[in-house]
């Protein structure tokens, strides 16, 4: 029964497990190299609240694509072109390496948090990734390994950034999860589907799967992102640090301007910044299992080089807490 959903799900996006055999098949790898930044803070979207999931970043490299389906298919590398669900298709592929922290905090800046609040933690990690790209389809697989904890170094970088910026400073970070080693495996799946192509202006719908397995983050999302704006098959999409699909970086040089919304839908199994240490005492809260993300935003790309912005709500994710929530992204993507 799993094997027929697995290939009735694979068939619906258009990945097929079939060598078609044929070398010229319209794909060209991208020779470009990548250095990323993405920033996120509920400040970017209220410059008044600081609560919950506050603050992400992430600072990553992409390596050029490769053909290990022709070109490169001797390359010591080769093997990674089996991290796929459809490992016998054309596709390019790079790797992606990157240094992320999120920061997470209560509502209230007591010197003792509520019981009923969110926890104070953080989340440091390296992200190590394989990407695949065919003609409409984006598989990505990505392997995280980090700390949860003090070593996570989230007091200590939030205490610089709010003095930095004259910002009040939370007191109650002695009462944060305790250290926790981590290691989270994550796979996404994104579709493009072209809605209309004319010659200024395009849109396309990028409905996306996105599974996560590990002792902070268990977790199973579907969603979709809309876009409309000008020359569209210049990349799949925006990357974001914690939540969304994603988009990997541009594969042409060609300008490209776009507007987009989107809404993703999570089972959310295990998450331990609402739960808590794997081991040890749980905090209490009631974690919502059922959560949700919608986003808008626009993203500007030229020779290769991305600048998005992106608005997200995300519903409540324990069940005391008060309201949603909000942050904003920011994305810069320099190509050389």
């Amino acid at each position: 029964m799993v094997k027929k959903i697995v290939s009735a799900f694979l068939v619906l996006l258009g990945v097929g497990l079939a060598d078609d055999g044929v070398c010229d098949s319209g794909l060209i790898a991208y020779q470009k190299q990548f250095v990323n930044l993405l920033t996120e803070n509920d400040a970017y979207a209220n410059q008044y609240i600081d609560r919950y999931y506050t603050a992400g970043t992430s600072l990553g490299y992409s390596s050029r694509e490769y053909d290990f389906s022709c070109e490169d298919k001797d390359s010591m590398m080769a093997w990674s072109r089996y991290v796929s669900l459809g490992y016998a298709q054309m596709k390019m592929t790079h790797f992606s390496f990157s240094l992320s922290q999120d920061i997470y905090t209560p509502y209230s800046r007591a010197l003792t948090p509520s019981a009923s609040d969110h926890p104070y933690s953080g989340y440091m990690r390296l992200n190590f990734g394989i990407i695949h790209r065919s003609l409409s389809v984006l598989e990505s697989t990505f392997l995280s390994i980090g700390m949860v904890g003090p070593s996570a170094l989230a007091y200590e970088t939030q205490k610089l950034i709010h003095y930095l910026t004259s910002n009040p400073i939370f007191y109650g970070w002695k009462h944060q999860l305790k250290n926790e080693l981590i290691v989270n495996l994550n796979y996404q799946l994104v579709k493009k589907f072209y809605l209309w192509d004319l010659r200024y202006l395009s849109s396309d719908i990028l409905p996306a799967l996105d599974v996560a397995l590990g002792n902070a983050d268990t977790h199973f999302q579907i969603g979709t992102r809309l876009r409309i704006g000008y020359n569209l098959d210049s990349d799949f999409g925006v990357n974001k640090v914690n939540t969304g699909f994603n988009g990997a970086q541009a594969y042409n040089d060609r300008f490209s301007a776009y507007i987009f919304g989107g809404i993703f839908g999570r089972y959310q199994a295990r998450d331990i910044f609402i739960q808590g240490n794997s081991f040890g005492a749980p905090t209490g809260l009631d974690m919502e299992y059922f959560v949700y993300n919608g986003e808008i935003g626009a993203a500007i790309l030229y020779q290769g080089m991305r600048f998005a912005y992106t608005y997200t709500h995300t519903s409540k994710t324990f069940k005391s807490q008060p309201q949603a929530h909000d942050f904003g992204t920011i994305e810069l993507s320099i190509a050389f």
